[in-house]
């Protein structure tokens, strides 16, 4: 018993003189501890406001924002197995079995193609992250490597909800990036099937507008036409224009008569043959107007045929459209039935919208990490040089470590 006793007061002896010894070894070095502890925060602190001042493009510590996009997924149910199973009623003991009947996650599928390699390709190619993040050598590999370090895209399977955000500092700059991401993975989805009706739906839509642009056209060119040749139906104009040649040429043919019949009994140029034969001179005046047109503004005989085939084409490409605008809403009414039946894949909670906060650096908590960290190296510089300056006082010590034996 008193021995125990004895072992435990030298121990407890030697424990305080330690304790004693690095208190005093502190203190002795304390001008060291307390210069690097202050450089350190001077630092810190210098970095923080030089990073506030410059630039955030010539500064490795600008302020960061994070806009951030909430999209709310559908889940798909599962095909095959596992979806006869969930539909027969045993899921559950295909679950004990080690059989997985869940379906299949819009919400994984949409974070694998929001972080695939395609989507940040397509983003780079209009945002040009390999100039922004000056990427000189590997550039395709290092430019997805330097977005993906700034992008996140996340699922949460408790809300069914996919979080696209990234981080710059230009905030317009970061919400523009992450709308854009929105918008391809909503494109991909469709592409994929993910909302295939839908997509189809959005498509007609956009056909039956530019359709509707070509029937407005073409209803103008036929209405330019008509007003440039002054009428509304060339079949009509042809039919009136030969009925009306026809009775003057009968008319001539009847004066021509009439003149023959009075030169029979008259020799003498008398008022009524001259009346005669000025009237014959105005009958073929006005065949001549009709043949050659009446300056511009009704065609001729000659000019019909190509008019004829003008104007039919202008009318076969209004057809034409017309037809095309028919089977295109016939295709889009079936669309809508089928769209309307159809949960979208995803949609979207929340856009992204420039953040007026930054996300980060806490340059508080930077500066006291910095003094923390200054003030224990400071500590264990200086033990190590106490442990130094005790080698080196101690002559058994030197020897050993001169290869010196005694």
């Amino acid at each position: 018993m008193e021995t125990a006793v004895e072992n435990r007061l030298p121990q407890a002896e030697e424990d305080e003189i330690s304790l004693l010894d690095l208190l005093a070894t502190m203190l002795r070095r304390k001008r060291l501890i307390l210069g690097v502890t202050a450089a350190s925060a001077a630092a810190a602190v210098l970095v923080s406001v030089l990073s506030l001042l410059l630039p955030p493009q010539l500064w490795f510590l600008p302020n960061l924002y994070t806009p951030r996009a909430v999209l709310l997924v559908a889940e798909s149910q599962g095909g095959g197995l596992s979806g006869a199973l969930a539909a027969s009623g045993l899921s559950g003991l295909a679950s004990l079995a080690g059989v997985s009947v869940g379906g299949s996650s819009n919400g994984e599928l949409a974070v694998l193609i929001a972080r695939s390699n395609t989507t940040v390709d397509e983003l780079n190619a209009e945002f040009d992250f390999t100039s922004r993040y000056k990427v000189k050598k590997y550039v395709k590999a290092e430019t997805r490597k330097a977005f993906l370090k700034r992008y996140s895209a996340a699922y949460d399977e408790k809300t069914r909800t996919v979080s696209l955000s990234f981080e710059d500092y230009d905030p317009e700059f970061a919400a523009r990036v992450v709308n854009r991401a929105v918008e391809i993975l909503d494109r991909r989805f469709a592409s994929l099937g993910g909302s295939k009706a839908l997509e189809q739906k959005r498509l007609l839509e956009g056909k039956l507008a530019d359709v509707q642009v070509s029937i407005a056209k073409a209803e103008d060119e036929i209405q330019k036409f008509t007003s440039r040749h002054g009428v509304v139906n060339i079949e009509a104009l042809a039919t009136e224009q030969v009925t009306v040649l026809a009775r003057l040429r009968s008319e001539l043919i009847l004066k021509d008569m009439e003149i023959e019949n009075y030169e029979k009994f008259s020799r003498i140029d008398d008022p009524v043959i001259r009346r005669l034969r000025y009237e014959r001179e105005s009958i073929r005046a006005k065949i001549e107007e009709m043949e050659k047109g009446s300056g511009g503004l009704i065609p001729s005989q000659r000019q019909l045929p190509a008019l004829a085939f003008e104007y039919a084409a202008l009318q076969r490409d209004l057809m034409i459209q017309m037809e095309i605008f028919k089977i295109l809403t016939q295709q889009y009414e079936l669309a809508k039935l089928n769209a309307e039946g159809q949960e979208p894949a995803f949609q979207v909670l929340e856009g992204a919208e420039p953040p007026d906060k930054k996300s980060g650096p806490s340059r508080s908590v930077i500066c006291v990490v910095a003094t923390m960290a200054g003030f224990f190296l400071a500590v264990l510089a200086a033990f190590v040089l106490e442990a130094v300056g005790n080698i080196r006082k101690d002559p058994e010590a030197m020897a050993k470590l001169k290869g010196e034996t005694r």
